[in-house]
């Protein structure tokens, strides 16, 4: 019985010292394009991102808009999880760049989960894209989990850059997105 006791302090303090209240997911990569090409994926069809991320099964535009420059509020996407709403807090065209929080459907163990998205013209015909994910815990066991969180969101990311680069340079849909359409399609 010690042993155990012993054994549990001992995992709970270590999770402790890699456990994160505030999760911070930051990533960059080059798109060989021009800054007005990737925005209009990114930005001008945000509601659109079904078309070539994984992520989501379909996404469409909702709700009353609030900035004048959009005539939706956010859009909705339907994932494996089930549904949920981005909705757009910032969205500047001119610096290319939107910030959105996920107002339904963020997982229980999420106080608040923000993206931001933005661009920047490195040449011609290169922009850089970073993404950004910011993700509060919520209680004892967000916070614990919140390693597993951190390497999970840190490998969509990864998977969203990759999708996201092999569109905007190809026009097409990314292999795996593909595949992951033919088995919808199949079930």
């Amino acid at each position: 019985m010690i042993i155990v006791s012993v054994l549990i302090i001992a995992l709970i303090g270590g999770l402790s010292i890699l456990a994160e209240k505030n999760i911070h997911v930051k990533k960059e990569l080059i798109i060989n394009k021009e800054i007005s090409q990737v925005w209009e994926i990114m930005g001008n069809q945000f509601t659109e991102v079904h078309l070539w991320s994984t992520n989501f099964k379909n996404s469409k535009p909702g709700g009353q808009p609030k900035l004048e420059e959009l005539d939706y509020l956010h859009r909705v996407t339907e994932t494996e999880r089930g549904e949920t709403i981005q909705e757009i807090d910032i969205f500047d065209q001119t610096n290319h760049s939107i910030t959105y929080h996920i107002s339904k459907g963020a997982p229980t163990i999420a106080k608040s989960a923000v993206g931001i998205w933005s661009l920047e013209s490195v040449e011609t015909n290169k922009t850089k894209v970073i993404i950004e994910f910011k993700l509060e815990t919520n209680g004892f066991i967000g916070l614990m989990l919140s390693p597993l969180i951190k390497l999970k969101l840190g490998k969509s990311t990864i998977e969203i850059e990759e999708e996201l680069k092999f569109y905007a340079e190809n026009r097409v849909a990314h292999p795996r997105k593909i595949e992951s359409q033919k088995n919808q399609n199949t079930k």
